[in-house]
């Protein structure tokens, strides 16, 4: 669900405004019911509401938490695969020079685009049409990279040669694995489960302050709309490219200038 609030919605204010709503009327909903009990005066039924509301606020609470944590990991994830990538092209571009000289000046312009490709391929993510031509270019270079590298290796197969192979390797390793953590994203029962236990808890409060008869703004807008802060932020550190909380491209933009500054 995390990709389909992504696709529908597009954007976390979208996903603000609709969970603000939509907690908003259930918090509404169970206030009114709430009042039928009151005008019952069933005692009975009223002495059960604290309970009830108290193991769901406290199972909404573990599964936020969790789900949060969830975000986290993956943001983490992202970020140590920038830096990962990074070092691995840098390591390439240094260990290039060392390759037949046939070899050096194809390979680092190879890799110079590269890492402009690979900065560009993050700009353009959310867009399917260009992040596919993206990609298919960085695969025709990882293609020329290679053939230059099995070139060499014929050509002049000694452990030098093989420390650049080992790296070239990571680097292409790395993008696949960049690609597979940016389609990780929360599973969508997770996402279920939370808006479900969310509307519950509004649901379970306002109906405890409609028992008592009494409108409590706490019940009927605050822990309505501090849900969906949280719910909203979860978002945004799952998508990455969407609001605030973003994976920065800063080691693989350092590595562009650093190319630049050494006359690549």
């Amino acid at each position: 669900m995390d990709g389909l609030l992504l696709s529908t919605f597009g954007s976390q204010w979208a996903v603000l405004a609709i969970a603000a709503l939509l907690l908003l009327t259930f918090a509404e909903v169970g206030f009114r019911l709430g009042l039928s009990l009151h005008v019952s005066h069933d005692q009975a039924r009223k002495g059960q509401i604290g309970g009830i509301q108290g193991a769901v606020l406290g199972l909404l609470g573990l599964l936020l938490g969790f789900t949060f944590a969830m975000a986290v990991a993956r943001h983490e994830a992202r970020r140590e695969l920038v830096v990962k990538e990074a070092n691995a092209i840098g390591t390439t571009l240094l260990r290039a020079a060392l390759l037949p000289p046939a070899h050096v000046l194809p390979v680092e312009d190879l890799l110079r685009r590269y890492v402009a490709l690979r900065i560009e391929l993050h700009a353009v993510a959310d867009d399917p049409a260009k992040l596919a031509g993206a990609l298919r270019l960085s695969a025709d270079i990882q293609r020329q990279l290679w053939e230059h590298a099995t070139a060499a290796a014929r050509e002049w197969p000694t452990p030098i040669v093989a420390t650049f192979i080992v790296t070239l390797n990571e680097t292409i390793d790395t993008e696949a694995e960049r690609l597979a953590a940016s389609r990780n994203r929360i599973p969508g029962v997770v996402w279920l489960l939370l808006l479900i236990v969310a509307s519950l808890g509004c649901v379970t409060s306002s109906y405890g302050a409609g028992a008592e008869g009494a409108r409590s703004a706490f019940t009927s807008f605050v822990l309505p709309l501090l849900i969906t802060v949280c719910m909203t932020l979860i978002f945004d550190v799952a998508n990455p490219r969407q609001g605030f909380i973003g994976v920065s491209q800063q080691p693989l933009l350092d590595l562009q200038e650093s190319i630049k500054a050494t006359g690549g």
